[in-house]
Parts: C-alpha cells; sequence; structure tokens
C-alpha cells in the first residue's frame, strides 16, 4: 500500500510539473502565422521584386534548434550542406491562414520532378509559374530563453544548376511591441 502511495505521489509531481513546463513556452501557433504574414511574405516579396510569390502548402524541415542561439550578440549563420532537394516534413501549412501568396499544392510541385518524354517541363513550369521558384517553408523554431524563431525558405525549381545556394534563414526576435525582424 505504501508502494502506491509513494508512487501515485510522484507520478503527480512529476505530471504537473511537465504540464507547467509546456505553458511556460512562449509561442504558439498564431505567433508563427503572425510572423509568416506580417514580416516574413513582406520580405519573400522584396527579394522577388514582385506581387507574386508561389507557396508550397507542404512545410519544409524546420532548421536546427542552433540558429536561435546568439554568438556575442549575432545570430549564427552557418549552414549545413545543402540537400539537393527540399526535405519536408508530414506537416502541410493552413493555407487558409496564410495571406498575399499563391498557394502550389504538393501534386502540382512534384508533377514537375517525375520523368515525361512526352511534354516539355521546363516550358510548362515557365507558363504555369513565370520561370519562378516555389518557397518551401519550414514552420519556425522557437528557443524561450533567446526569444528568436527562425525560418528556413529553401526557393526551388526542377530545373536549376546545382550550388544555387537558394536556402535562406529568417529570423525574428519577440519583444514587447511585437515580433522584430532581426536581419
Amino acid at each position: 500500500m505504501k508502494k502506491i502511495i509513494i508512487i501515485s505521489i510522484f507520478t503527480f509531481l512529476f505530471s504537473c510539473k511537465e504540464k507547467e513546463q509546456r505553458a511556460i513556452s512562449d509561442f504558439s501557433e498564431n505567433d508563427a502565422y503572425e510572423i509568416i504574414n506580417l514580416h516574413l511574405i513582406g520580405q519573400l516579396k522584396e527579394n522577388e521584386l514582385d506581387s507574386i510569390v508561389y507557396w508550397n502548402n507542404r512545410q519544409l524541415v524546420s532548421p536546427e534548434y542552433e540558429h536561435t542561439k546568439i554568438w556575442s550578440d549575432e545570430l549564427l549563420n552557418f549552414k549545413r550542406m545543402q540537400p539537393p532537394n527540399p526535405i519536408f516534413t508530414k506537416e502541410y501549412w493552413k493555407t487558409e491562414r496564410l495571406n498575399g501568396l499563391k498557394i502550389v499544392e504538393w501534386k502540382d510541385y512534384d508533377y514537375f520532378f517525375k520523368k515525361n518524354d512526352s511534354i516539355d517541363l521546363e516550358k510548362l513550369w515557365d507558363s504555369k509559374f513565370q520561370n519562378k521558384n516555389i518557397h518551401n517553408i519550414s514552420y519556425p523554431i522557437y528557443n524561450d530563453k533567446t526569444k528568436i524563431a527562425v525560418i528556413e525558405d529553401f526557393e526551388f525549381h526542377p530545373f536549376l544548376l546545382c550550388g544555387t545556394g537558394l536556402d535562406n534563414f529568417y529570423y525574428y526576435k519577440k519583444t514587447a511591441e511585437g515580433w522584430k525582424k532581426q536581419r
């Protein structure tokens, strides 16, 4: 009987601690979509020099947690070895929460990466997407200690030459006034 009481007490104590730790996190899904809609989309449009930004509805794998740390007041800007193609999670963006984008369904995107000798896929890409890259965006990774959220963007289309370096990191810091772009 004593063992059951002791086990019950420990179970209660440890389960409460886990719930408390989860509740402390300052980052929510609303924060993620706020950063994207208020900051990231505008930055992508500036970089494109156009109002049309194509966005894949699948999520890119999030960047490594190390990107959220600060070293001598500078954000880390190391890049891992760039993969030849974007790497996706099983998650999809809630596209109804994204503003000002042209969403590209993953099936349409993947169609261009399959061998098809009967169609000139490069010409079809050019006509459908105006020869633009499609943005493959990661869900933000957030560090509670530094208050920094990082998003990775991997621009891609099927007819690129190797070594184009189209992966970018976007950094945002949570302040009392809201999210601020870091660079």
